[in-house]
């Protein structure tokens, strides 16, 4: 329970700066994560990274490893588009 809360706690931090889909399931014992980020100093590498240690605790909580399938990356747009990224994962 401890752990589900500080999981919880630390996603809500996370929002802040970020916006998130959460773990979407894509079906097949794979999931999803998309994230953007705001700011003149993030990169895509940046959120994918963040978007990583999401998932990792994600399969933590299922006392499980993380396994990528795949990822993506941007950059951000100067005053037009945010850094984002997306893993595809699964917990094993």
């Amino acid at each position: 329970m401890k752990l589900k809360l500080m999981f919880i706690f630390s996603v809500l931090i996370i929002l802040g700066c970020a916006n998130t889909s959460g773990v979407v399931p894509l079906g097949g014992g794979s999931y999803l994560i998309s994230r953007s980020e705001k700011g003149f100093d993030v990169t895509g590498s940046a959120v994918k990274a963040d978007a990583i240690k999401e998932a990792n605790e994600y399969c933590s909580l299922k006392n499980k490893s993380l396994e990528l399938i795949k990822t993506n990356q941007k950059d951000m747009v100067p005053f037009k588009s945010d850094a984002q990224a997306e893993i595809e994962f699964k917990c094993i």
